[in-house]
């Protein structure tokens, strides 16, 4: 057991001052400059989030119509914020505000607003300044940046401005916020806390609200020792009383106190000073961990102060070197014997670059270095010789697969005539297209395509035309409501079913055109919300699905098709993912037909009751298209059962990956999706589980089947804000305990908390 014993006292006319702002300054985060970009700044509504929104919230800059401004009218009761996310954790020390100039149309300004914010670990925290209050006083006219120093500063990695009014009225706002990267404590406890002894109260009467406790019950956050305010009055005189000053009284205390200190991160520290005040400080004993849970007795560094011939009370710096130790957690324990114990600041100080070993190494001889200069140049030389051998192989391999598939083009043409798969060899002339081809039991031959799409944007047909919009828009479009999508089917036969298999393989193909006379489009078999899904076969006899926009100069469903495309022609073949053949000269999808169609339509035809292995299957079908579009980073962004399609051999495809630009249903989205706009394949993780939810109850019971898509929003921002009222689907017991834990994981709020698809895979592939 290794115990350092430190026996000093280190006081005398140095003290310590302001131990953090001073370093930090006023430096501007971003919002002005750019730094901070548009994603990274969102907000509870916006009037039009093109003029109005987030994005234009830029302090000095006049972008769009010249500042954000929520969609309702503000008044006393109202919760509308400007929040922006910031990359790190930073110590916040100012904000600055304006109102909307709009180049001399604007008139709204926020007269006073408060402030939310919170940090890894932390709920949302309401900021009160030193002496309690917590609106800050914002502006008097449009253009005049009012900034405001926040006593104490803020340590957060999220803030939300929160506009207030007394009366009701449009408020618009402008933003900068000012500080630095923060590197220090992120949350302290002490047990016990702070004494009162009649009218003496020394609490730490700055201790933020953060609802957060340790094991013990004990309440953590950060408040008087972290403020960056150094007092150097005595704690009894009255104007110090309160805001200034924790202090211990020996008779409620015993004269022992535990102080828990937290970091975000292993810390290499080199000394600890507490700004104390008082006569003597018996003992100290610290302690560090480095995983956050245990307090190895080793790294334990013991101090006590010098007896002093001056028994009088003073304001004085005690030091104790910490000489290098590592950790994420530091505990102070604190013996002293006179009648009472205060502190005003403990401030830190780490090392960079260290190394997490207590001793010293040597520096090595200059043989030694060049004996591990040539032992590095052997590794650095075998490693280039694997890396090319490996380069070798592969561009072989691919030289040797593109002379195969070349031979089979050349003299292989598959095509399908009704139910009857037909096959004609035809000799090479460079002018006839490409079908599927694999090898098998010696044979070239292609697998013929089979089956209904389905549109799976929205149920209802909606105009195209922009329409102005008003205070009582909804931010994210609600789920349309309307007539069902059409469907079809054909009966199974022997000569429609393959018992071949895809191999799973991404290749970028040229997209093909058929001109409009190759294609017998036939009848309306789906539609979505801007396109429509047709019968078609291809010259030559191959059955297919043509999706079109519903109006010709529909903007938002030729965006929507572009984006498929693109998606489509990236993924390449999969077997679990529904084929784009190629485009018709106006640049409709020619898609792959997929028999049964949508999965929902599917089990609402079926009156037999649930068979889990069947749904496991579709499941495992689904997680591995769904990994395939994670591992070639294409975000899916609307999925719902529609995108899921029953092919003739009960093995479910994956069908329309436009991604993030394309909202999905409300009751499908994630959280973040819904209020910050956010698609990402996090965002597709809990998409995919609440289908599957709707799947374990045979698409009988939609997700949030109580809740109004008003509620859905308001759960999804209570879902943000960490409030207990909210709620997520509850999936039933129909898996295993692993799939279940990991299917219930989907639903976290925190998107780095959710599996990936790769790992969601794996329990329905064994």
């Amino acid at each position: 057991m290794q115990i350092a014993l430190v026996l000093l006292a280190i006081y005398g006319t140095t003290t310590t001052n302001t131990l953090r702002i001073d370093q930090c300054g006023e430096n501007a985060l971003g919002m002005q400059n750019g730094d901070i970009a548009d994603s990274q700044i969102t907000a509870s509504s916006s009037f039009d989030k093109q003029s109005v929104g987030p994005q234009n919230a830029r302090l000095h800059s006049e972008l769009a119509s010249g500042a954000w401004c929520p969609k309702p009218q503000i008044n006393s009761k109202s919760y509308e914020f400007l929040q922006v996310t910031l990359n790190d954790t930073f110590l916040i020390t100012s904000v600055e505000t304006q109102g909307r100039y709009g180049n001399g149309t604007g008139r709204e300004f926020a007269s006073h607003y408060m402030i939310d914010y919170l940090r890894p670990g932390s709920q949302w925290i309401r900021y009160k300044n030193r002496t309690g209050h917590v609106y800050m006083d914002g502006n008097f006219d449009t253009t005049t940046p009012v900034i405001r120093v926040l006593d104490p500063p803020i340590v957060a990695s999220r803030i939300r401005f929160v506009p207030s009014s007394k009366n009701t009225r449009t408020v618009c706002m402008r933003a900068e916020i000012h500080g630095c990267k923060h590197e220090g404590v992120t949350y302290y406890s002490t047990v016990p806390d702070g004494s009162r002894l009649d009218t003496l109260d020394f609490k730490d009467s700055m201790f933020e609200d953060s609802q957060i406790y340790t094991e013990s019950g004990i309440k953590r956050g950060l408040g008087l020792l972290t403020d960056g305010f150094v007092a150097q009055a005595s704690p009894f005189e009255k104007n110090q009383m309160n805001n200034s000053w924790i202090g211990w009284n020996r008779d409620t205390t015993d004269g022992r106190i535990t102080i828990l200190f937290e970091f975000e991160e292993v810390h290499n520290f080199t000394d600890v000073v507490l700004a104390t005040f008082g006569n003597r400080i018996d003992g100290i004993d610290v302690i560090f961990s480095q995983d956050g849970k245990t307090f190895p007795l080793f790294s334990q560094i013991s101090s006590s102060e010098r007896q002093s011939l001056n028994n009088t009370s003073r304001r004085y710096d005690f030091r104790v070197p910490l000489h290098n130790r590592a950790g994420r957690k530091v505990r102070i324990s604190i013996k002293f014997s006179s009648d009472w114990m205060f502190l005003t600041e403990v401030h830190f100080t780490s090392a960079a670059n260290l190394t997490l070993l207590s001793e010293k190494i040597p520096p090595p001889s200059s043989a030694a270095t060049q004996q591990l200069l040539v032992v590095c140049g052997i590794i650095f030389l075998t490693i280039f010789a694997c890396v090319a051998y490996c380069v070798s192989v592969c561009l072989k391999r691919r030289q040797k697969n593109k002379s195969v598939d070349s031979n089979v083009k050349k003299d292989l043409i598959i095509t399908h005539m009704g139910n009857k798969p037909t096959c004609h060899v035809f000799p090479s002339n460079g002018k006839l297209s490409n079908g599927h081809y694999e090898v098998a039991n010696d044979i070239l031959y292609a697998r013929s395509q089979k089956s209904t799409l389905l549109s799976v944007s929205s149920k209802s047909t909606f105009s195209c035309r922009a329409i102005p919009p008003t205070w009582t828009d909804f931010n994210f479009p609600p789920p349309p409501e309307g007539r069902e999508e059409h469907t079809y089917s054909q009966p199974v036969s022997p000569e429609n079913s393959s018992n071949g298999s895809y191999k799973s393989v991404r290749k970028i193909q040229a997209l093909k055109k058929y001109p409009s006379s190759a294609l017998l489009i036939g009848k309306a078999i789906g539609e979505g919300k801007f396109t429509m899904i047709k019968e078609c076969i291809i010259f030559g006899g191959l059955k297919c699905a043509h999706k079109s926009t519903k109006e010709e100069d529909c903007v938002h469903g030729t965006r929507a098709l572009g984006d498929e495309i693109a998606c489509l022609l990236q993924c390449g073949r999969h077997p679990r993912i529904v084929e784009l053949f190629g485009v018709d000269e106006s640049y409709n999808l020619l898609l792959e037909h997929v028999e049964y169609g949508c999965i929902r339509n599917f089990w609402m035809a079926s009156e037999a009751p649930l068979d889990t292995e069947f749904l496991v299957r579709i499941c495992k079908d689904i997680y591995s298209a769904m990994a395939y579009l994670e591992s070639i980073r294409i975000v899916h962004g609307h999925f719902t059962p529609n995108n899921i399609l029953m092919d003739g051999e009960f093995h479910a495809k994956v069908c329309s990956p436009r991604g993030p630009s394309h909202h999905a249903q409300l009751r499908y989205s994630a959280p973040e999706s819904i209020v910050n706009n956010e698609f990402t394949h996090k965002s597709d993780a809990w998409a995919v589980a609440t289908t599957v939810y709707e799947m374990a109850y045979q698409c009988r019971q939609r997700p949030y089947e109580e809740l109004t898509n008003e509620q859905i929003v308001d759960n999804a921002c209570a879902l943000l804000d960490h409030q207990p009222n909210a709620v997520v689907p509850l999936m039933p017991t129909v898996f295993n305990y692993e799939i279940l834990q990991l299917l219930t994981r989907c639903f976290r709020v925190d998107q780095l908390e959710r599996p990936t698809f790769e790992r969601l895979v794996k329990p329905f592939q064994d």
